[in-house]
């Protein structure tokens, strides 16, 4: 992959798949700026890569406006910033009468709802007009399995990835007329700090070997060489990404 003078973006990119991934596209050449909440970490990866790093608030409108006006322009974005509720959920105490959504706070359901959901929709918004006008440009969203199959655990994190899912189709068919490529990655459980204690002994009793960040990169890089626009691709332990489908559109993109 020759990411040679392309300028990329990636949120959540202070640990996890978003520091893996920036570590993957500087050595491809590109000229990577990661942003974060987790100020402590982004520091340390920024120093770490020798990449710029700031902290941006993916839910908020404003800040997300201010960041692109701060920028000249982004080739290829890795909306990758994402969080789940079964810390809460999982690690708090256990009552079997009620189900994990009955016990999701109003400010917990939120904040799913800010990073997983409104952080997609205000970062494409955001970088789509640019690569619009230059009719060129990548987006990679970080979705997940729990697109397609039930998270009986994190009912709201489900609920967040079949929107993103949902939004990636979506909004395919208008930016392959300007030549911009959308697409998801839909990574099974990955070995990051989202996974709570709680939640690895949920997993390996569902005997799902946890992934590493490599495999999830290798996916993120397929998606970007291939550029099937609308693809979800699957990334499941040991296997190489699958090309679970791509957005069709069974209407005009232009109705009158």
């Amino acid at each position: 992959m020759n990411l040679s003078g392309r300028n990329a973006l990636i949120t959540g990119g202070a640990s996890g798949i978003g520091a893996a991934v920036a570590e993957s596209w500087l050595r491809a050449g590109a000229n990577v700026t990661i942003v974060d909440v987790n100020a402590e970490a982004l520091e340390a990866t920024g120093k770490r890569l020798g990449i710029r790093a700031e902290a941006l608030d993916v839910s908020s409108s404003d800040a997300w406006t201010s960041f692109i006006a701060s920028h000249d322009h982004f080739d290829l974005v890795h909306l990758n910033a994402g969080i789940t509720t079964h810390r809460d959920v999982l690690d708090g105490p256990a009552d079997p009468a009620q189900p994990p959504l009955v016990r999701v706070t109003d400010e917990e359901y939120r904040r799913a709802i800010g990073v997983n959901v409104d952080g997609v929709v205000f970062g494409a918004r955001a970088v789509i007009p640019g690569m619009c006008e230059r009719r060129s440009g990548d987006i990679v969203v970080t979705a997940s399995v729990a697109a397609f199959v039930p998270i009986p655990p994190d009912p709201i994190y489900g609920l967040t990835k079949y929107a993103v899912s949902g939004l990636v189709k979506s909004l395919t068919p208008r930016l392959a007329e300007f030549g911009v490529c959308i697409s998801a990655i839909c990574p099974g459980f990955v070995d990051t700090p989202l996974i709570s204690e709680r939640a690895r002994e949920w997993i390996a009793e569902l005997g799902m070997p946890l992934m590493k960040t490599e495999q999830v990169v290798d996916a993120v890089t397929t998606s970007v060489t291939r550029r099937v626009n609308g693809a979800h691709w699957i990334v499941l332990p040991d296997q190489d990404p699958i090309l679970h489908e791509q957005a069709t559109v069974p209407f005009p993109t232009n109705p009158q």
